[in-house]
């Protein structure tokens, strides 16, 4: 296996800058979102990081179901 070099990383970064910027905003906005919503002691059991934005975003669609219900009813 071939060693990376600092170049190697450099060339990377530089070639992928704006990609890795967007990702990193929407992991910050995803997880304020799920903050926001779940609230700040939100967990779940998922593994790995796919896995967990999976369930993430499956409890927000039922919780954003459960509040549209909730506010028909209400009225």
């Amino acid at each position: 296996m071939e060693e990376k070099t600092y170049e190697f990383y450099k060339a990377f970064y530089d070639e992928n800058r704006i990609s890795l910027l967007q990702y990193e905003s929407l992991r910050k906005y995803f997880l304020k979102m799920v903050t926001d919503i779940l609230g700040e002691d939100y967990y779940n059991y998922a593994m790995d990081v796919y896995d967990c934005d999976k369930v993430c975003c499956e409890d927000i669609t039922r919780k954003s179901k459960e509040s549209f219900w909730r506010n028909i009813f209400r009225r």
